[in-house]
């Protein structure tokens, strides 16, 4: 990135993109949070319903051992990604601190080093894809003949991890600078692209048209968000004569915690589906892989609302600010719950009925218990939505990275162990296990830190979600059985009737000061909208 003299430095009158004013008030900081938060839900509801409609075509035209050959790819894709080590949040995080600061060298020294460190990263990633995975296939996939030239597959793959190595590098430069819509704009427009390319010619090329296509949206987002970060940045050049020992050290002694938690979480998700094709089969990961990506967009969900919490626990420790922060922490992780719960219920309910009519009925057969299971994991995970937020943002991550690491292999060796006698529910049942140990050991972590008795923690966060919860959930379930569950639209009626059962009790469960700070919210809003239809 380049510019010429008349460039915009952070301590100049004007302000860059992205920056905040000193001494932003809370109102502001609010705002900035909701639009995150808003920004990333958008995105995750628009790749959702993308999904929920193209993932059935490319299954029906793949076939169940290419699509299951698939899965175990892009696991593979997952663990290159360990080689990240967790410099994309240190990224995130010295340049949203250098954006209001006129160092502009160390910024441009910084973003040289993450450049480089990722640029190697991606490199060495790909020539392992290239060269080392195609020996171990026939190992680990047992009915991979007849899946077509896997030598044009795999050079697709393995130069896609690199273009998503160098993406890492300017995505988190975007995000530091709090650009989170411009980079969520690309992403959508990537993915628009890469489905109306499958739509299109998916049951020509098969699998190598399926990595071409991925390879050349994801190139085209590189290079869209790398315009827009010489837009945003235009004075911000890349520095190679100062890069030295001190920038990649500040880049991995960030996020060397980070990433033990995140490496070891990964390494379970991913081992999930090589467990099933090395032990039963390519297909078994199919079967295994549907319900499990349809729990997993529930727990996106809370992931997209609490991705701004991180850096305000941080200011909020910052200025000893204590007893804010513990009620920012129980308040939010309320509000968290009422949002999310509805969707996991519609799952418990519905799940099976909508596989079936999605997929395929032999899928709703197959997948049904590791679905139950799996949402039930997802369920218990989530009754703490902020706690790695808080955690990370105060600085105190040890407990929680060795709690993360022993859960996650242990769930491997559970896998191991019941998916011999009980199949792809016994993965599942690993997941299960470990998610409500590890979980009751975080909650005690929790509120020892928050001073508060494990009692009056769950009645502050998890006692009134969980009892409307449960009330929707009996009404969800009368109405299924009531209307039935045939078809897309009468699951879609039985679902809006029970939301609207459930609303007013999310609403009444809400403090008197809480319903009258939404109500005025809400007469605000209506205010404004007939503003503006005048």
């Amino acid at each position: 990135m380049s510019g010429d003299d008349n460039r915009l430095l952070p301590g100049d009158t004007q302000s860059p993109p992205g920056a905040s004013p000193p001494g932003e008030a809370a109102g502001g900081l609010h705002r900035r949070l909701a639009l995150n938060s808003f920004s990333n839900v958008s995105r995750f509801v628009v790749f959702l319903g993308g999904a929920l409609l193209l993932t059935p075509f490319v299954v029906r035209t793949l076939g169940d051992a290419a699509y299951g050959f698939w899965v175990v790819l892009l696991s593979f894709v997952g663990y290159a990604g360990i080689l990240e080590l967790g410099v994309q949040p240190a990224v995130i995080k010295l340049v949203g601190q250098h954006r209001g600061n006129p160092d502009r060298e160390r910024l441009e020294e910084l973003i040289t080093a993450a450049l480089v460190f990722f640029a190697a990263a991606g490199l060495l990633a790909s020539l392992l894809v290239a060269f080392v995975l195609p020996p171990l296939v026939p190992h680990l996939v047992k009915d991979h003949q007849g899946l077509g030239e896997l030598r044009a597959l795999f050079a697709l793959i393995a130069a896609d991890v690199l273009i998503l190595f160098l993406n890492y590098v300017f995505a988190g430069i975007l995000y530091g600078w709090q650009l989170y819509h411009g980079k969520n704009l690309i992403d959508i427009a990537a993915w628009v692209i890469n489905a109306l390319l499958l739509v299109a010619f998916l049951q020509h090329g098969g699998l190598l048209l399926l990595a071409a296509s991925k390879t050349a949206t994801d190139l085209l987002a590189l290079l869209a968000t790398v315009l827009l970060c010489r837009r945003a940045l235009p004075g911000v050049r890349f520095s190679w004569g100062r890069v030295g020992r001190g920038s990649f050290g500040a880049l991995l002694g960030f996020g060397g915690k980070l990433f033990a938690s995140a490496t070891s979480k990964r390494i379970s998700n991913y081992a999930q589906p090589l467990i099933l094709s090395s032990q039963i089969s390519a297909a078994a990961t199919a079967f295994f892989s549907i319900p499990a990506r349809l729990v997993d967009y529930a727990q996106q969900i809370a992931w997209a609302l609490s991705t701004g919490f991180m850096p305000m626990f941080s200011e909020l420790d910052g200025r000893n600010e204590s007893e804010f922060l513990r009620s920012i922490y129980l308040r939010y992780s309320r509000y968290i719950l009422l949002l999310t719960l509805p969707i996991l219920v519609l799952i418990l309910v519905y799940g099976p009925d909508f596989i079936a009519r999605w997929i395929g009925p032999e899928y709703a057969a197959r997948g049904r218990d590791a679905l139950y299971i799996l949402a039930a994991a997802v369920l218990i995970e989530g009754l703490q939505p902020l706690i790695w937020r808080l955690f990370t943002g105060v600085g105190r991550v040890n407990f929680l990275v060795a709690v993360s690491a022993a859960a996650s292999l242990l769930s491997i060796a559970l896998g191991l162990l019941w998916v011999g006698p009980l199949g792809i529910a016994g993965v599942a049942l690993g997941v299960l296990v470990t998610t409500a140990a590890s979980q009751v050991l975080l909650f005690g972590y929790a509120s020892r830190y928050l001073g508060l008795s494990p009692l009056r923690q769950m009645r502050e966060v998890q006692g009134r979600p969980l009892l409307v919860g449960a009330l929707h959930f009996a009404l969800a379930w009368a109405l299924a059985r009531a209307l039935g569950a045939d078809t897309y639209r009468v699951m879609a009626l039985g679902a809006l009737l029970s939301l609207i059962g459930y609303a007013p009790a999310a609403f009444l469960s809400l403090r008197p000061a809480e319903r009258s700070k939404l109500l005025e919210l809400a007469r605000s809003a209506l205010r404004r909208l007939r503003r503006w239809r005048r």
